[in-house]
């Protein structure tokens, strides 16, 4: 009896040892509002992290990391916002997509590394529920601010094709308030200064809050001047390899890294033909202004030259590259329908409309296609902006300390 009760009492030792262990391992590590983040999700994700490559202190990333997709679940939450099972499916065999693989192959890898199919499912249901949201509140009113002709002047100066395109990396950092924005410019002087792709792309790991983070911060290749005016602006300054100095932009603080350009050949610059028209003055920059202020369009400067010589209004439509250099310098600021008064022919002040600009050849480009990236880079901006203010007003708690 005395040995039955000795096996008995070892034997529940030993339970009580596993339950406490498996207590441990699922032990509540942060609290994000009203939700609880468990070392076991903080281990899985930073396993999966390091399966992707993930460089630098990949456990702090898995813990921000996790805490961004809890703060976007909540809110997808409080906006009645479902995800079916199907959607999450179908996510899953897109992200397989991408490494030519099938979802059960990435499963047998995940696996192998430790990361259990329902991790991965919820890194998954986080993203679709998250892209819903944003959708669902901004994408109609980001829609709306995009017109054609933001869609012409995108193309205007690349053309039919796409013109000059790069290749960036991002990191962006957020500045919600003063403290974190005074944190985040310090750290972004630092990024700055790095001189090796590889250590931005930690760097992004690490600190970026944009949806490029998981990637070190690269982002597909992308049209110049489908970008907004400002980051154009700064990446084209830049040279291959150089990464540019941090720069405000929508509340938070950018910084990029050009990794390549180049200019696509068929349908470039040089293949646009530019309509424009040039009328010569003897009034003056008074009287020029005053045209401008007049004309909607440049079929109204026909009736402004009703009583001139005919010589004194010149319209046509050539390449760019056989503009004249004044000319071609003024276009180049202009949209569709816009006048420059600073050119001067002859001792004259003249009035230069741009009516169109046109390809050469017939677009092969779908306007939905070129409007539907612009809406998609819109709505990264937004969401990153988005999910800045909503972990500023978040409670998040490290239950560890």
């Amino acid at each position: 009896m005395g040995r039955w009760l000795l096996a008995a009492a070892v034997a529940l030792s030993v339970q009580l040892s596993d339950s406490a262990s498996a207590q441990g391992r699922f032990a509540p590590e942060l609290q994000v509002g009203d939700q609880v983040i468990t070392r076991y999700q903080i281990d899985q994700r930073e396993r999966f992290l390091t399966l992707l490559g993930a460089s630098g202190n990949v456990r702090r990333h898995a813990r921000e990391q996790l805490i961004n997709e809890t703060v976007q679940r909540i809110a997808a939450q409080e906006a009645g916002v479902r995800v079916t099972p199907a959607q999450v499916d179908a996510d899953m065999e897109e992200f397989a997509a991408r490494v030519n693989l099938l979802v059960e192959d990435v499963m047998a890898i995940l696996e192998e590394a430790g990361i259990e199919r329902e991790s991965f499912r919820a890194f998954i249901e986080a993203g679709v529920a998250w892209r819903q949201l944003v959708r669902s509140q901004f994408g109609e009113s980001v829609r709306a601010s995009i017109s054609d002709r933001q869609i012409r002047r995108a193309l205007a100066t690349t053309g039919t094709e796409g013109g000059i395109r790069v290749l960036v990396s991002e990191i962006i950092l957020p500045a919600e308030d003063p403290n974190t924005a005074i944190a985040s410019r310090k750290r972004a002087v630092r990024i700055a200064a790095l001189q090796d792709e590889g250590e931005f792309a930690a760097a992004a790991r690490s600190y970026s809050i944009a949806a490029s983070a998981n990637q070190g911060g690269e982002v597909d290749w992308q049209a110049l001047d489908a970008l907004p005016e400002s980051i154009g602006n700064t990446i084209s300054a830049l040279e291959v390899g150089k990464i540019s100095s941090p720069m405000d932009y929508e509340g938070n603080i950018a910084i990029f890294l050009l990794r390549d350009m180049e200019r696509v050949q068929e349908g470039t610059n040089e293949a646009l033909l530019v309509d424009y028209a040039l009328l010569r003055l003897e009034g003056g920059a008074g009287e020029a202004a005053e045209i401008a202020k007049a004309v909607d369009e440049c079929d109204d400067l026909y009736r402004v030259a009703r009583d001139l010589p005919k010589d004194w209004l010149i319209r046509e439509a050539v390449p760019t590259a056989e503009l004249p250099a004044d000319v071609r310098a003024a276009v180049a600021n202009l949209d569709d329908n816009e006048i420059s008064t600073a050119l001067v022919r002859d001792g004259n002040v003249v009035v230069l409309m741009l009516c169109e600009r046109r390809p050469t050849l017939k677009s092969n480009i779908d306007f939905d296609i070129v409007g539907g990236r612009i809406l998609n880079q819109r709505l990264n901006n937004t969401a990153a902006h988005y999910l800045a203010e909503l972990r500023a007003s978040t409670n998040v708690i490290d239950l560890t300390n």
